[in-house]
């Protein structure tokens, strides 16, 4: 990691590939991603990590989490574990089923961050993929349905921004807090995300009429270190610009084209 974590802290970088499923990027934690996901996790397959609390499962001979201590690994300090990757799944016992074939390719998807053959698995039931380096720094997410990213998208700008349920504008008079962004406006971003979209939260405008975020189409780029060590630059060669607007009087969000 060349750059620190307070830069991820205020930006988004997602490199888009609707095809397949994926994300990348840069600026979204775990944590981040497990709190605003539409339904919540509830038992993870651990294929790279350095969690403690966890179960081991003799016929895979991987580590596992249990619903009860998704809490902790939610909590922990992953950004320390270096690389982490996990599967979810529904039922342990589905695990005792997995063929040789299958775990061999849970072992490639760790080591490759891409599938040998196939990306969800019918026995495991999986919804997510989930790959990080440095968490937050990069990291890469295949989605098993579409919807699940632009849910957790919606609510994670937000939540980010200090504000989604916590914090208040500091010239309201009242506790305001950000609503989710609709997920029609987050739709018609996600064409803008193959060519990579910066979402520049520490650019951010405020007023009494509400918040304007800057966002640029910066490029699609596998390495996120090039992104964040030549941000200034690949904004002002940005291929297109907008503003995501929060009107405070209406209380709702809007994707505007510069």
């Amino acid at each position: 990691m060349s750059g620190g974590s307070d830069q991820v802290k205020n930006m988004i970088y997602i490199n888009g590939n609707r095809r397949g499923h994926c994300f990348i990027t840069s600026g979204i934690t775990f944590k981040e991603f497990a709190s605003n996901i539409p339904s919540p996790l509830h038992q993870v397959l651990l294929l790279k990590h350095n969690f403690e609390w966890t179960d081991f499962h003799y016929h895979t001979l991987f580590e596992y989490v249990e619903e009860e201590n998704i809490h902790k690994l939610i909590q922990a300090e992953i950004d320390e574990f270096d690389e982490f990757c996990w599967v979810d799944f529904d039922d342990a016992s589905d695990l005792d089923e997995l063929e040789p074939k299958e775990i061999a390719e849970l072992l490639y998807l760790a080591h490759k961050k891409e599938p040998l053959a196939r990306t969800f698995f019918p026995l495991l039931k999986n919804r997510f993929v989930y790959f990080s380096h440095d968490d937050g720094w990069y990291n890469k997410v295949y989605y098993r349905r579409i919807a699940d990213f632009v849910g957790m998208l919606s609510k994670v700008i937000p939540y980010k921004l200090g504000a989604f349920g916590k914090k208040r504008f500091s010239f309201f008079q009242k506790s305001k807090i950000f609503p989710a962004i609709s997920k029609e406006v987050i739709m018609g971003l996600l064409p803008l995300m193959e060519d990579g979209l910066y979402i520049d939260l520490a650019g951010k405008i405020e007023s009494r009429r509400g918040l304007e975020i800057p966002v640029y189409v910066v490029g699609s780029y596998e390495s996120t270190d090039e992104v964040l060590d030549n941000i200034d630059e690949l904004k002002e060669e940005a291929t297109e610009t907008g503003w995501l607007i929060f009107d405070k009087k209406e209380q709702e969000w809007q994707w505007v084209v510069d």
